[in-house]
This record gives structure tokens, C-alpha cells and sequence, in this order.
């Protein structure tokens, strides 16, 4: 660009000290308009290039925003056409499955139309027969009386020969060998659980317990025997309690024995009256009513008498205060009520069993064998050692003879009456014998001095 256009200002001052006439200032007018145009285009012309070049950028991102705009559409044709192709299979699915459903309609309809023409048919069939049955139940009902009739009567016929044969019958619910097998668990028992009760307590007699001692003593001697108590009260049992375990199974035999020979456990106070009455009806009648009148007055007397679990606690009380009171004879270093507390919850459990299996055999001799008699047999102290009808408690001794201290395990025998009248015979075996410690098992244990209480 000529400098003259960038300092126009300058460039007339210079002119105008050249021309100084007129017509140079016209020409020099006419010079500025041209100058002032050519500066106005200028101006126009700059600013249509700054528009176009703002117009250019402009574009330019319009551009870019359109591109993107068209990728994004793009994409969502493409996502919109899987769509559409998705719900195209959808709907063609669909409209197979209503055709499916369509037929499987119209095969229920059928299926309906067949049910009610037959339903139709069988309402029908139930009117007919409904007027049939009000006939039969007319009739029936004459027939329901006549058989009520011959129903109560047959009842009572069946109640009377269930009842004689129940009475005449000989079989037995359990064998002989049954028999023996729990009365040799009982004796189990019994021994092991008078060796636990001698080895859990202490024995060494103190002079502060000799009142309990001496009535521990004379309770002893009624039950075991004076014999059994005299050594108990004598010997030292402080390294060996053996004497102590033989006399609390003979304790506890004996009345194991009771509680299987009772009749009503002593609740109804006859005891001996009923032992009489079946000892009459043994020998007047035949095994198959004795053994069955023997069952069902045994089984009826202890009902009447007392109720099961009264029974069952009140022998285990008793037992356990038996067993008590021997080792109080025999010097236990507790007194009896301290020695009572530790035995109950030690023992009690043990003692419960033994009460359970001898009332088990009570059951199973009194009432489920009839065809024979089967009791619990024992020794009596003081008498002689007999190898054919009793063993020794100490096998290995080899003994022979000797006297009886007391029984260590009970036995079982068996009586059966065959024949009646005056032809009857019994017959008696002996299925098991019961044990005995003989007194002389005691030789050699060391004695002491009786304990005064002065």
C-alpha cells in the first residue's frame, strides 16, 4: 500500500504547499474524495475478509457437529433396525403361539362339548339310578336291622369264647430260656452294681457314728442274717471291700426276689390271701386254668393296687435305703444322711434299672408264661452248701460243703402239672441255681475291735 494512502494528512500539507493556486486545490479535493473512497473500500473490504473467515469457522464446526450428528443417527438406525428386526421375529413368535393357542382352544371346546353331551348322558343315568337306590335302601334298611340283630348277638357269643379261651390257653408269650436270660441280666446287674457302690465309698468305723452303727446293725440282721452282719461289723474292709459288695447283692437279691414273687406289691394288704388262694386252685385244677387264673389275677391286682410309677419310686426309695443301711453297719465313714444324698445321685439311676428288670420278671413269670410255674429261688443263710441245688459265689474255691453266709444271685425253677384229678403228677426242674457266698470266705480277713461309744 503507498504511503500516501497510510498518511494521507501528511500527503495534502505536501500538495498543498506545491499547488497553491486554484486548480491544484480542486485537483487536490478531487484527490481526497478518491483517497477517502479507496479507504472506505478498504475498510469494507477488511471487514467482508473478517466475516468471511468468521463464516469459514463457523462452518467449519457446523461441520464437525453435523458429522457427529450423522455417526450418532447413524448408529441409532442401526440399533432401531436390530430393534425392529428383533420385535419382527418377536411378533411372528407371538403369532405363532395364538395360532397354537387358536387350535388348542378349539380342540378344549370340542373336548367340552363331548364332556357335557356325556355329562348330560350320566345326569341321566344318576336320575335313573337314584330312583333305583331309594328301592335297595328301603330294603336295606330292613336288612341293616335283621344284621344289627345277628351282630350283637354274634358279639356277645365272640366276647364269651375269647373270654374261655384266653382262660384255657397254654401259650406262652415268653420261653424258658427267655426267662433265664433276664433273670441272669438282673444278676449282672446286681453284681456290678454292688462292686461301683463298695469301691465309691470309704469304711473305717468312727466312734461319733455308733448309734447309727447299731441300729444299721440290728436293720441288717433281719434282712441278711445275723451271720453276714456279725463280719460286717468285725472285719476291716478299708483295703479290701468285698464283704461289703457280697452283702449288698444279698441285700438286693432278696428283694429283687420279692418284687418278682409279689402279687400286689402289698397295696391291697394280700399278699398271703392270694398266694393261699392260687396254692388251692394249683392243686385242684388243671396247669392251663391255674396258670391263666394266676396271669389275670395277678396282672388285675397290681392295677387296683397302686399306680405304676407310685410302684417304681417308692421300691427304689426303699432299695436305696436297704443298701444305705448296710454300709452303715458296715462302718461307712459318712453318716447316714450325708451317705444317702451321695448314693441317690450316684446310684439312683443303677438302682432304677435293677427295680425295672425285677418288675420285668414279675410280668414275664406272673403273667406271660402259664403253662408251667416258674419262681425265683435263693439259699437261706445258715444252711448247708448243697452243689446239686446252689452254686458257690467264689468259683474257684473248689468247695464242696460248708455253710450258707448268704445268695449272691438268684436262680429259677420251673413246676409244671400235668394230667388232673387224681392221676395230676408236677414235675419240677431246676433251670438255673442260685449263687452263695459261703461264711468261710471271710477266713483270713483281718478282724478289729468292736467301736464304743463311751
Amino acid at each position: 500500500m503507498c504511503w500516501w494512502l497510510r498518511k494521507p494528512r501528511a500527503f495534502f500539507v505536501w500538495l498543498k504547499s506545491l499547488f497553491r493556486d486554484v486548480k491544484a486545490e480542486e485537483r487536490l479535493l478531487e484527490w481526497k474524495k478518491k483517497a477517502e473512497e479507496e479507504e472506505r473500500k478498504r475498510i469494507s473490504a477488511e471487514d467482508k475478509q473478517k466475516k468471511l473467515e468468521l463464516e469459514y469457522q463457523v462452518s467449519a464446526q457446523d461441520k464437525d457437529r453435523l458429522k457427529t450428528e450423522i455417526i450418532r443417527l447413524t448408529n441409532n438406525l442401526k440399533k432401531a433396525s436390530k430393534e425392529a428386526d428383533e420385535i419382527q421375529a418377536r411378533l411372528l413368535q407371538e403369532q405363532g403361539e395364538r395360532e397354537k393357542v387358536q387350535q388348542e382352544r378349539f380342540k378344549l371346546q370340542n373336548e367340552h362339548q363331548k364332556l357335557q353331551q356325556d355329562l348330560n348322558s350320566y345326569q341321566q343315568q344318576l336320575q335313573m339310578r337314584e330312583t333305583d337306590k331309594k328301592a335297595l335302601k328301603n330294603e336295606l334298611q330292613a336288612i341293616q336291622t335283621k344284621f344289627n340283630d345277628q351282630t350283637t348277638l354274634l358279639n356277645d357269643r365272640t366276647r364269651e369264647l375269647r373270654g374261655a379261651q384266653a382262660f384255657l390257653s397254654t401259650a406262652d408269650t415268653l420261653s424258658g430260656a427267655e426267662v433265664m436270660r433276664l433273670v441272669d441280666e438282673l444278676n449282672q446287674e446286681i453284681m456290678q452294681t454292688a462292686a461301683f457302690i463298695s469301691d465309691s465309698f470309704d469304711f473305717a468305723r468312727k466312734p461319733e457314728h455308733i448309734d447309727e452303727i447299731k441300729e444299721a446293725s440290728r436293720r441288717t440282721s433281719e434282712l441278711i442274717g445275723p451271720a453276714m452282719t456279725s463280719l460286717l461289723s468285725t472285719v476291716q474292709h478299708g483295703e479290701d471291700p468285698l464283704l461289703i459288695q457280697i452283702a449288698l447283692q444279698a441285700a438286693t437279691v432278696e428283694f429283687s426276689r420279692w418284687i418278682i414273687m409279689t402279687w400286689d406289691f402289698d397295696g391291697l394288704q394280700a399278699e398271703q390271701p392270694l398266694a393261699e388262694i392260687y396254692g388251692d386252685v394249683r392243686e385242684t385244677e388243671s396247669q392251663a386254668v391255674s396258670g391263666r387264673w394266676r396271669a389275670l389275677t395277678r396282672s388285675h391286682a397290681q392295677k387296683v393296687a397302686l399306680l405304676e410309677a407310685d410302684v417304681h419310686s417308692t421300691m427304689v426309695a426303699h432299695i436305696s435305703d436297704t443298701l444305705v443301711v448296710v454300709m452303715i453297719a458296715a462302718g461307712c465313714t459318712k453318716n447316714y444322711d450325708d451317705a444317702y444324698r451321695e448314693f441317690t445321685m450316684k446310684f439312683g439311676e443303677r438302682v432304677s434299672n435293677i427295680v425295672r428288670m425285677a418288675a420285668r420278671l414279675n410280668k414275664a413269670m406272673g403273667e406271660e408264661v402259664t403253662s408251667a410255674d416258674l419262681w425265683p429261688t435263693h439259699a437261706v443263710a445258715g444252711e448247708r452248701f448243697d452243689t446239686d441245688s446252689m452254686k458257690d459265689f467264689d468259683e474257684g474255691s473248689g468247695a464242696q460243703s460248708g455253710v450258707v453266709l448268704c445268695t449272691t444271685a438268684l436262680g429259677l425253677q420251673r413246676s409244671e402239672k400235668i394230667g388232673n384229678g387224681e392221676g395230676a403228677e408236677s414235675r419240677t426242674f431246676t433251670l438255673a441255681k442260685p449263687k452263695v457266698a459261703l461264711e468261710a470266705i471271710a477266713d483270713g480277713m483281718e478282724r478289729e475291735a468292736e467301736v464304743s461309744g463311751d
